[in-house]
């Protein structure tokens, strides 16, 4: 495994969305092309369209809000010192130390006695709760993003 595979690029993108998002005002708006012209200036190749899969899936699990109509976009749901990102984590990758790395679901079929559960749980939990240490804000403030100019009418 190289070195920055343990995260989805889905992880990579909210990272870098949140982290520009929280850069701003809290409850300050956010376009999906605002984000995605910035996402761009770090890497040409990013994708509008994955970015929107991304921010939805944001939106619906409650860490941004999405503010419709003319002068709508996102904003996050609550202060960035307030996102873990365990949370991004639980939303964007479904994790859940609850499911045995067997079956995919709650029960294990070799039920207690499994001690490759025991120790995979642990190593999630941990994993879990190291996440759990590192909020939006902290990203945020290692990192210098120009904002783009706002367009005066």
């Amino acid at each position: 495994m190289a070195l920055g595979q343990l995260f989805s690029q889905r992880f990579g993108y909210a990272t870098h969305a949140l982290a520009y998002m929280a850069k701003k005002s809290f409850g300050e708006l956010s376009t999906l092309p605002e984000i995605g012209e910035w996402m761009r200036s770090v890497w040409a190749e990013a994708s509008e369209t994955y970015l929107s899969n991304v921010i939805q899936r944001l939106a619906r699990g409650g860490v941004l809000r999405s503010h419709r109509g003319i002068a709508g976009g996102y904003s996050l749901a609550r202060p960035a010192e307030k996102i873990t990102l365990r949370d991004l984590a639980e939303v964007l990758e479904g994790v859940s130390v609850e499911q045995c790395a067997l079956s995919l679901g709650p029960e294990c079929p070799s039920g207690t006695r499994c001690h490759i559960r025991r120790t995979l749980r642990q190593i999630e939990v941990q994993f879990l709760e190291s996440l759990e240490k590192i909020n939006v804000a902290d990203i945020a403030s290692g990192m210098t993003i120009k904002m783009p100019k706002k367009i005066s009418s």
